[in-house]
């Protein structure tokens, strides 16, 4: 009994020693030191955290539209697109330079530019870079578009096509104008496309409203057509649908020249009809009177005996295209134009000038992956000319040109 009482005594003085050496200062100094370095790591994390975030605030990341990129700092998305496009032609006549022009088509009895019976070309001048930016704010998107490309009519030089904002429904800057009908717009390897249509980028202030379900009305005021006294007022109605879409366009304004000045006016119509899934015709009609806006057309007015007299042009196109698969696709289309001279117009101050333009361009494409484009092109021309004071002259010419582009897009 007396060792048992020993040994009871011995645990309660160890169990004594542990309590007291937890409650001693040198156990309260070990809490002090874990205490410490809690808080040092929770010091090291908040700076990690820091720094963390400066480098995501200066990190490019996604933006808010598919192909662009956030600025750093800042909601602004902005994406950079464009092509590098070689062409190569062969004219069957006199070379007509780096697009096909009907106008310059040689007539019968000319003689020939060269010894040649035909010329051949190369120029990557269609390649183009396109700047977007994409910025949310309280009023809606701000987009803006910035676009040039090297002047595909021979100088080589960057010139600007497309430098537009809009916030909303207002545009401002230079843009399509409002008669240009980009769901009609025929898809050719050749830079211009047939004759017959409106093409122009103009200086404008575009105001866009939706009118119900596929309508969308505009209004624009652009550069004036001629002078400088008054604006071209402009306005068109767009419906589209699953099967296609049908555009209404119109123009007014003035044409100044020498102190006097006739009205100058517009009209466009065109419609596009997905007949299958794969194939899509279209059609438009475009006519102007004292303005030169038509591809192909006439030069609006002309002083003739001291009175400033206003030309008309009608023209339009006509075209149709097939997908044969996700990489081939297949085109066909016909362009024309005629020239009135305008009432009070002897021949004579018109000799020599167009009176008919027509171009069929025929062409296949094949893209062996999404970025490239191989388009081959078959295009026939024909121009008619007022007569000249020889009556034994020709008034008639036509040629053809062979053309194969090759685009790689970004």
């Amino acid at each position: 009994m007396k060792h048992t009482g020993n040994v009871s005594s011995g645990l309660a003085f160890i169990a004594g020693f542990m309590l007291v050496s937890i409650a001693s200062p040198a156990g309260a100094n070990q809490i002090d030191e874990l205490k410490a370095q809690i808080k040092a790591l929770q010091d090291r994390l908040s700076k990690i955290e820091a720094e963390q975030k400066k480098a995501a605030d200066k990190a490019v990341t996604a933006g808010d539209k598919a192909g662009s990129l956030k600025l750093p700092g800042s909601d602004t998305s902005i994406s950079i697109g464009g092509y590098v496009k070689g062409d190569v032609y062969l004219d069957n006549r006199n070379d007509r330079g780096h697009t096909f022009n009907p106008a310059t088509i040689r007539l019968d009895d000319e003689p020939e530019a060269t010894d040649d019976d035909g010329d051949f070309g190369v120029h990557a001048q269609q390649s183009r870079i396109r700047f977007d930016t994409h910025t949310p704010t309280p009023m809606g998107a701000l987009n803006t578009r910035i676009e040039t490309d090297f002047n595909p009519y021979g100088s080589a030089q960057p010139r600007m096509r497309h430098a537009y904002g809009s916030l909303g429904p207002v545009l401002a800057g230079q843009a399509w104008s409002l008669l240009v009908d980009e769901d009609t717009a025929a898809s050719t390897v050749d830079f211009d496309g047939p004759v017959g249509t409106f093409s122009s980028r103009k200086p404008q202030l575009r105001l866009s409203l939706p009118m119900g379900e596929g309508f969308v009305g505009q209004a624009a005021v652009e550069e004036s057509f001629k002078g400088n006294e008054i604006p071209t007022f402009l306005a068109a109605v767009r419906y589209r649908s699953g099967w296609g879409a049908v555009n209404l366009a119109g123009a007014v304004g003035r044409n100044d020249q020498e102190g006097q000045n006739v009205n100058a006016r517009a009209l466009h119509v065109g419609a596009h009809f997905n007949v299958t899934d794969a194939t899509r015709i279209m059609a438009t009609l475009n006519h102007t009177e004292g303005v030169d806006r038509i591809f192909g057309g006439a030069g609006g007015a002309v002083m003739v005996d001291g009175d400033l007299k206003a030309h008309e042009s009608i023209g339009g196109i006509a075209g149709v295209s097939h997908r044969w698969s996700d990489s081939i696709s297949t085109g066909a289309y016909f362009g024309w134009v005629a020239n009135d001279t305008g009432d009070g117009v002897a021949a004579a101050d018109v000799a020599g000038t167009n009176k008919a333009l027509e171009t069929l361009h025929a062409n296949v494409f094949w893209s062996p992956v999404p970025q490239v484009s191989i388009g081959f092109e078959v295009m026939r021309g024909w121009r008619e000319i007022y007569p000249k004071a020889d009556a034994s002259a020709a008034t008639e010419g036509e040629a053809t040109r062979f053309q194969l582009g090759i685009q790689y897009g970004f």
